[in-house]
């Protein structure tokens, strides 16, 4: 299980020959910072006596990421999964008519499973970017470059993803659930693009962090 892996374990089997894990795994990991991040900046917060008024919101927004916490944890298994098992397939051998025929039948079904999977993370990835948004004038204000990182760590979350599920695509033969992939890539990487503009137009716009703007 590489969601069990060290830092250190889960960094040297990337980086070696062996795969999974790969962008996909990764990219669950990046959610799982962001939301981790956040997690801290709400409970730092909800320590302040200065944000009593906020703490109900924020502890609602605790329980979201408490569960978001816990599915990108198994996302970082089921994207790996889902590689392992493609590769497996693409190793079937194709000695036979039968053999062939089999072989591009459970191609598809891996192939299916391989761009779904992150499709999951993206979207997890995407709900901490948005409550990242909503808990932006509610945290205190020492945790708010914690937050934008979270933030920031989600929208690459995003990213990774659906570059995970467009590299499938070509390879799919379900032109209707090519076209259904290929609308969920878009409508969550626009979305995903636009929260990362509207936090960082209201944070970048404010001491200290105006010199991100350049």
């Amino acid at each position: 299980m590489l969601s069990s892996l060290s830092i250190n374990e889960y960094a040297a089997k990337l980086a070696s020959d062996e795969v999974p894990p790969g962008g996909g795994s990764t990219a669950a990991i990046y959610g799982l910072m962001a939301t981790a991040l956040l997690e801290m900046s709400i409970a730092y917060s909800l320590r302040s006596p200065k944000l009593v008024e906020c703490s109900e919101a924020l502890i609602a927004k605790q329980a979201d990421l408490s569960r978001l916490h816990i599915e990108l944890t198994i996302l970082i298994d089921r994207d790996a999964l889902a590689l392992r098992g493609l590769l497996t397939v693409a190793d079937m051998p194709e000695t036979t008519a039968e053999k062939k025929q089999a072989r591009a039948v459970a191609l598809q079904k891996a192939l299916k499973q391989a761009a779904e999977v992150p499709v999951e993370t993206a979207r997890s990835c995407l709900e901490v970017m948005e409550i990242g948004k909503a808990i932006l004038n509610k945290v205190d204000k020492l945790v708010v470059s914690d937050m934008m990182a979270g933030v920031a760590a989600a929208h690459a979350g995003v990213v990774a993803s659906l570059l995970s599920t467009a590299i499938n695509l070509s390879e799919i033969e379900d032109e209707t659930l090519v076209s259904a992939l290929k609308g969920q890539i878009y409508l969550l990487q626009s979305a995903a693009d636009e929260l990362k503009a509207a936090v960082e137009g209201k944070v970048y716009s404010t001491m200290p962090f105006k010199v991100l703007r350049g």
